[in-house]
């Protein structure tokens, strides 16, 4: 399971609705803290899958930093077999990025049956043309460059609803977020439909309510765009004040949803 896929989704946290904690982070787009919580369920299986049942939850939490933006996420699911067998496995991440785009800083730890599996942690700078470098400190030191055009998970956010805006096209994007075999993915987000604020939503909450919202799916690949195939898909639900919704993540023999069933507005700062 890539951890990249979820970390950029929920990335898309720009909650809520218009308040003096508020911070601007794009043409129409406004930021403002939240923590929210999904349970995990199994969604559709192919006839291959080995997969019978699936439950676990996934906790993110987005606040202001005054400098930046940090982000904390921990999931956690627990699959079952058709012989049985169960498999607990999880991840957790924190990460800081910098509200003018340019430098990330991220931690991230991998859980399997018998607890921690591994560790990754490290900072990346970008130049103005979004080139730079990502630098690991864990599991060991290494170097790695980023190409032109890079950006980091909140900017990503910031981009696909500045540009939800204005159209439904497709926006292919390089993202780093750390994750993965090299941190770099490339990500194709699709708005689909536009939902017009009051539609119904799954739970009651004074951060949905009367918020228009877009059906969305994303597509990670290789950051080469020539691959044909995506690693992973999501659709997902994405409010305009950024809050993400009814999620299904697809890992091809079987999809993974992801349900908000708790979120809240945090404290500001006191920038």
């Amino acid at each position: 399971m890539r951890i990249a896929g979820l970390i950029a989704a929920l990335a898309f946290t720009v909650c809520c609705t218009a308040a003096a904690l508020a911070a601007e982070g794009g043409r129409g787009v406004t930021l403002v803290p939240h923590q929210a919580t999904y349970e995990l369920s199994l969604g559709d299986a192919s006839g291959a899958s080995p997969v019978v049942l699936a439950n676990g939850r996934l906790y993110f939490e987005w606040a202001d930093a005054c400098d930046g933006w940090t982000v904390v996420q921990k999931f956690r699911v627990s699959l079952v077999y058709e012989d049985g067998f169960a498999h607990n496995f999880g991840w957790s991440l924190s990460s800081w990025e910098s509200k003018d785009g340019k430098r990330y800083r991220f931690f991230i730890r991998r859980f399997g049956d018998s607890g921690e599996t591994g560790r990754v942690r490290g900072e990346a700078r970008l130049q103005d043309d979004g080139s730079g470098e990502a630098v690991f400190s864990e599991p060991e030191e290494r170097r790695m460059p980023l190409p032109s055009g890079t950006i980091f998970p909140t900017q990503h956010t910031i981009d696909v609803l500045t540009r939800a805006q204005d159209t439904l096209a497709p926006q292919w994007r390089l993202v780093f977020d750390g994750s993965g075999d090299e941190g770099l993915f490339g990500v194709s987000a699709a708005l689909s439909r536009r939902l017009p604020a009051g539609a119904g939503t799954q739970i009651s909450s004074p951060l949905l309510e009367q918020v228009p919202s877009w059906r969305m799916n994303l597509a990670f690949y290789g950051p080469d765009e020539s691959n044909v195939e995506p690693d992973q898909e999501q659709d997902l639900r994405l409010f305009a004040n950024g809050i993400v919704d009814e999620m299904r993540l697809n890992y091809g023999d079987f999809a993974l949803d992801a349900d908000l069933i708790a979120v809240e507005q945090l404290p500001g700062a006191g920038c």
